[in-house]
């Protein structure tokens, strides 16, 4: 455990040092998106009531995880296939899952900023008072870590990577207009309402409004689905990951 502890700490440090031209423009990026989805999506409405207001709220910090677990790691591990950056990294004596690890927590770390201004500049533009629950951390860490790793495990299993970032462009499409993130479920289509009690993005939403206001949401559901694809990701992408040369 201590040697993993180690090479963890050393991969955080590579991967903090490698990304480090890029965080302040990834950190730019997702206060622009805190902002835009909290307002800009807001102009869609013609008037906002106390329940459209907290999904706004609550909705823009579920999509900046997404966006970055499903969206911007993949294309980031899709660039590192294509470079050939991958074939240095698994020459490197530290397990994989280090590796993994290491980026998971990088990503992590770049979000944070803009999912806190999300809440803040939604509470003060909607103008109303947050009701922030004790599950909130483990419900934002969840969220996170799923999209990382469900991202993962389409990013590296792809046969090919372009399949992977064009896969990518069809998540990014989906989750922003056709997944109940940032309105109720019931206004969508049957077929679509069912699918959704499957897929995940439905319950990670619900664990952001669950624990950062008083909408009804059944949290004990949500954290089960969305952990059994948390874990199911995981699994994929150590599997994933171990069979790649």
């Amino acid at each position: 455990m201590r040697e993993w502890l180690r090479s963890y700490a050393l991969m955080l440090k590579w991967q903090a040092l490698s990304n480090k031209p890029m965080i302040p423009l990834y950190v730019a990026v997702e206060i622009m998106i805190a902002v835009g989805f909290v307002i800009g999506i807001g102009f869609f409405y013609p008037q906002i009531n106390p329940t459209i207001a907290k999904f706004l709220t609550t909705g823009a910090p579920t999509l900046i995880l997404l966006m970055v677990g499903l969206v911007i790691a993949p294309q980031m591990v899709v660039m590192a296939r294509v470079e050939g950056t991958f074939d240095y990294i698994w020459s490197l004596p530290i397990p994989r899952m280090v590796y993994l690890a290491a980026d998971a927590t990088i990503w992590l770390l770049i979000t944070l900023p803009g999912v806190l201004l999300a809440l803040i500049i939604g509470a003060l533009y909607h103008n109303f008072t947050l009701e922030v629950s004790p599950l909130v951390v483990p419900a934002l860490l969840l969220i996170a870590m799923t999209g990382i790793f469900v991202g993962y495990a389409f990013a590296h299993g792809a046969p090919k990577p372009q399949m992977a970032h064009v896969a990518t462009q069809i998540i990014v499409f989906a989750i922003m207009i056709f997944s109940p993130v940032m309105y109720p479920v019931e206004q969508l289509p049957n077929w679509l309402v069912a699918l959704h009690k499957v897929l995940p993005i439905q319950y990670m939403a619900e664990l952001s409004r669950g624990t950062l206001t008083d909408l009804d949401v059944n949290l004990g559901l949500a954290f089960s689905i969305t952990s059994a694809w948390c874990i199911a990701g995981l699994v994929v992408s150590y599997f994933v990951i171990r069979r790649r040369h």
